[in-house]
């Protein structure tokens, strides 16, 4: 170990190649310019939604009119149905009575009287041929014939008001059925006017958002093309980014100045150092190791990567031509310190890399 000789500090640094650089700035401006607090809201000036159509207004109004259009015949069909429910009464009956019963019944009557008159007379003049007339026997026929006639003439008047009654009361019944069903006709066409008026102004409807469905169709694809043209710019360049995040990670140079002493801070650090490494049991292989800063390190090139993802390097120490295998301090600061001596060192034990020696 020429820890005598002339050594070369080295120093590491990362950056972009570039053309690289130049990209990246210009997607950081471009992205400025189109999300800076300067930049304007663009709302949309055209119609979202579309109006109703013709049919539609047209079914709308219809519906509101429709609404109470079975009003007229519903109330028609409950007054008609209240009095088909109603009772017969006299009034009813005498309506359809004829006002010449009475006429009739008394020409019957009459007539009556003036048959049992003639058939009187004709015993009045047998009676007076046989010189009866005026007698108790000719005063009981008198009587039988009057009592005969008084209850002849009052079955017919009966039977003439009875038939007359049953006439009247059948014609009253007749009203109430007919009272009843116009009740259900107008009740049938109050639902039936409902209905075809509900068809039709369905069939409206349905054209209508037809109509409206093809406008609102236009006007959301007016609204998509808005919504690209205003993402457009935002898309360019995060496509531009995810290009530029695919390309090479930032490469790490290293440079070596050639100085004058630093074998002797070596030296130094040995000689101070011996001493516990002696007493520890430990080897000079041990002691380098722990001293891992790239300054003190030639010929580094990386070799692999631990399971953790640390990096692996070959290296050898200045001023030996020892081969070495182990890891960079600077890369992993949470293992690392930094000696009184101004190096950097590395405590393997939190690593799950092993330091060694490769010939």
């Amino acid at each position: 170990m020429c820890f005598g000789s002339k050594v070369v500090e080295t120093t590491s640094k990362q950056e972009l190649p570039q053309w690289l650089e130049d990209e990246a700035k210009r997607i950081t401006q471009q992205t400025a310019g189109i999300t800076g607090m300067g930049v304007p809201y663009v709302p949309y000036g055209g119609e979202r939604l579309a109006p109703l159509t013709t049919e539609q207004q047209m079914a709308r109004q219809g519906a509101m009119q429709q609404a109470g259009a079975y009003r007229p015949d519903l109330q028609m069909a409950r007054g008609y149905a209240g009095l088909g429910a109603a009772p017969i009464t006299e009034g009813d009956i005498s309506r359809y009575q004829s006002p010449y019963t009475q006429a009739v019944m008394q020409t019957t009557l009459d007539e009556m009287q003036r048959r049992s008159d003639i058939a009187g007379q004709q015993q009045a003049g047998q009676a007076v041929k046989a010189g009866a007339y005026g007698g108790a026997r000719y005063g009981v026929q008198q009587a039988e014939r009057e009592r005969g006639l008084r209850d002849v003439q009052s079955k017919t008047a009966a039977d003439i008001q009875s038939r007359a009654y049953q006439q009247a009361m059948a014609a009253a019944q007749a009203e109430r059925g007919r009272q009843g069903a116009a009740a259900g006709q107008f009740g049938q066409i109050a639902g039936q006017e409902m209905g075809l008026g509900g068809q039709g102004i369905a069939g409206l409807y349905q054209a209508g958002q037809l109509g409206q469905t093809q406008g609102q169709a236009g006007r959301d694809i007016a609204y998509e093309d808005f919504l690209r043209q205003q993402q457009h710019p935002y898309a360019q360049t995060q496509y531009a980014a995810g290009i530029l995040g695919g390309m090479p990670q930032p490469m790490t140079t290293y440079d070596q100045t050639p100085t004058q002493g630093t074998g002797s801070r070596l030296l130094g650090l040995g000689a101070g150092l011996m001493g516990g490494i002696a007493q520890g049991g430990g080897t000079m292989g041990s002691f380098f190791g722990g001293m891992s800063d790239v300054r003190l390190k030639d010929n580094v090139k990386l070799v692999g990567k631990s399971p953790s993802d640390i990096n692996i390097y070959s290296f050898n120490y200045k001023g030996s031509k020892d081969k070495y295998e182990g890891v960079l301090a600077h890369e992993v600061p949470w293992a690392s310190h930094t000696h009184d001596n101004g190096y950097l060192m590395v405590d393997y034990s939190k690593l799950d890399v092993d330091f060694r020696r490769l010939n």
